[in-house]
């Protein structure tokens, strides 16, 4: 359950919260990928090896070229930690969607322009040790969800270009290749730069049949995740599926999405004060209550005054809440009830409920716009630099607009009596 805190006091009386509840997080096990049981067998008769260096600059070239690929397979955020069963279909400008599964737990993921959003039942947030004012309309509902609660940001990592140009920067480790026998299809392992960086090109067609990389960096990054994964080059039809699908959750399903990156939490006590009208004021200070939490977060406080004899108002306030920081929410309601006598009314209570917001208007629309261009660019065969794969290695992008609209029950309830 949500913490709960109370109030009750006399007209202008300031009115003090009691009750404070803690929630500890779950902790997560990890472990290394599989064992020698997994690894490619050698072919029956060993075919002399080839050398490596133009076979790889020839499956890059064109793994860069692909207007979007399949990823299946298995990724941890980093050597020994969570192993999750991945499978993604990502864009050539990073725009991707598939699922996660860990713990045998599975969620719906899509990422687009510098995003992340994952739809899981509640069982998979737990898992993840994710708590927040509304983790409790998390199941189900699409979530903005950080790098690390993704397991990986196929943005920065898995786009074609931007995954040539990681493996390309890897380099060779040795300068033949030697033909192996890869779930029945004749393959060439490439040893890359590292103890556990190698891959597989198919010997007929010289594309990439499968990368396990001990870190897969992105441009620009300090780490990456490890990762195990069959590939394959997806066509036109599939990249513009793709992008049709996630315009259309972008724009019906999104507008309700919440944001699991930072722990949104009460700092301190919330003060409520009533003077004459009865004009009530809520007041309080919110703060990133994890130590983990990144990007920006849209937050949303929704009040509730009551009495019996006058009834209810509402009010709200709204802000941005960004990682390590605190964010200071106000509103007030005034009932404004004329009387030819003056009149004390006691027992006004207050509640007020926090929320997340996963997109502003603002962003949805910005959202959007770069599912429109990259759709453009992956059918005209022009991929350019690949923006929208690039500068993206947490999963956060610019948290324009701070109007977080509307509201939904079920959220993190203070009250005050």
């Amino acid at each position: 359950m949500a913490p709960v805190t109370r109030n009750r006091g006399p007209k202008g009386a300031g009115l003090a919260l009691v009750a404070v509840g803690t929630i500890a997080a779950l902790g997560l096990a990890g472990c290394g990928f599989g064992g020698d049981d997994d690894e490619p067998r050698p072919t029956e008769e060993a075919a002399e090896p080839v050398d490596a260096a133009p076979l790889l600059e020839e499956a890059l070239a064109d793994l860069a070229d692909y207007p979007a690929l399949t990823a299946d397979g298995q990724v941890a955020t980093s050597v020994g930690g969570e192993i999750q069963e991945t499978t993604l279909t990502v864009a050539d400008g990073g725009a991707s969607s598939g699922t996660v599964r860990a713990n045998g737990v599975e969620a719906e993921m899509i990422a687009a322009d510098d995003k992340i959003f994952l739809r899981a039942d509640e069982e998979f947030w737990l898992d993840k040790g994710v708590f927040g004012p509304d983790s409790d309309q998390f199941g189900g509902t699409w979530v903005r969800s950080s790098t690390g609660q993704a397991g990986i940001n196929p943005q920065n990592t898995l786009a074609p270009p931007a995954l040539a140009a990681i493996l390309e920067e890897i380099g060779l480790e040795g300068d033949e290749a030697v033909e192996e026998n890869l779930d029945d299809t004749r393959a060439y392992k490439i040893d890359l730069n590292g103890e556990r960086n190698q891959l597989w090109v198919d010997a007929e067609t010289n594309q990439i049949l499968r990368i396990e990389i001990e870190e897969l960096i992105p441009e620009g990054g300090e780490s990456g995740p490890q990762v195990r994964l069959d590939l394959a080059q997806a066509d036109e039809a599939a990249a513009e599926q793709l992008y049709t699908s996630l315009t259309t959750t972008t724009e019906e399903e999104l507008t309700g999405s919440r944001d699991a990156r930072i722990e949104v939490s009460w700092d301190g006590q919330p003060a409520m004060e009533c003077d004459d009208g009865p004009h009530c004021t809520w007041s309080g200070t919110v703060r990133d209550a994890g130590a983990s939490g990144s990007g920006t977060v849209l937050v949303r406080m929704d009040v509730t005054f009551s009495q019996e004899e006058i009834g209810e108002e509402e009010c709200s306030d709204n802000g941005s809440l960004e990682a390590g920081g605190t964010l200071a929410l106000s509103c007030d309601a005034n009932y404004n009830i004329v009387t030819s006598e003056p009149q004390t009314y006691e027992d006004i209570q207050g509640e007020a409920r926090l929320s997340t917001r996963g997109l502003s208007a603002d962003q949805q629309e910005e959202m959007l716009a770069a599912l429109a261009e990259q759709r453009e660019a992956t059918l005209a065969g022009d991929t350019g630099d690949a923006e929208d794969a690039e500068g993206a290695q947490d999963g956060e992008g610019t948290d324009g607009g701070e109007g977080a609209d509307g509201t939904e029950e079920g959220t993190e309830e203070t009250e005050g009596e």
